[in-house]
């Protein structure tokens, strides 16, 4: 999946200005299912925007630059749909801690304790965060619009993701407990 196809997917459900996408990638749909700088995403629109994309509006803001709000274009979503009914393949894992469980013999336990309880930690509070984008969703499960149920059901593909972080660094945790208590 292509920065672009995010992008132009987030613009297919409204209007955004850059500053509400790359929010949106900070704290929202894009914090949990896509990594992206603001500078990659202010780049990426400028990009789709000479590519036919996307358009702006600009909204004038006295004493300060043109806000621009971005919406996709017949031609984005055209790209867009072509991308979607592709078939996708499931991405590799690509996890740091995948190399310590390689070579973590050659280090203290100690060190890949605190490492496995920080990484707990962080899925942990992404867990909290995750299940928060949830909330208006789980509670009005009935009346979803389709646009709005698919939503849900990648944030509780979301949920079990950062769930089974959890549960994988508690069983790590218990595991060289168990091993080092020998």
């Amino acid at each position: 999946m292509a920065l672009k196809h995010t992008l132009l997917a987030l613009l297919s459900r409204q209007p955004l200005s850059g500053y509400e996408v790359a929010k949106e990638f900070a704290e929202g749909f894009g914090s949990c299912f896509w990594k992206a700088s603001q500078q990659q995403i202010y780049a990426e629109l400028t990009k789709l925007e000479q590519q036919g994309g996307i358009t702006y509006e600009a909204i004038t803001q006295p004493g300060r630059l043109d806000k621009k709000i971005y919406s996709i274009t017949p031609e984005g979503l055209q790209d867009l749909t072509d991308w979607l009914i592709k078939p996708s393949e499931p991405a590799a894992i690509r996890e740091d801690l995948g190399v310590i469980g390689l070579a973590g013999h050659l280090i203290s336990h100690r060190v890949v304790v605190r490492e496995i309880e920080r990484r707990r930690q962080i899925h942990a509070e992404k867990l909290q965060q995750v299940k928060r984008m949830d909330e208006y969703f789980a509670q009005n499960i009935n009346t979803l619009e389709l646009k709005e149920l698919y939503m849900h059901l990648v944030i509780r593909r979301g949920i079990r993701y950062q769930e089974e972080w959890v549960a994988w660094c508690d069983e790590v945790l218990g595991a060289i407990a168990q091993a080092t208590d020998r």
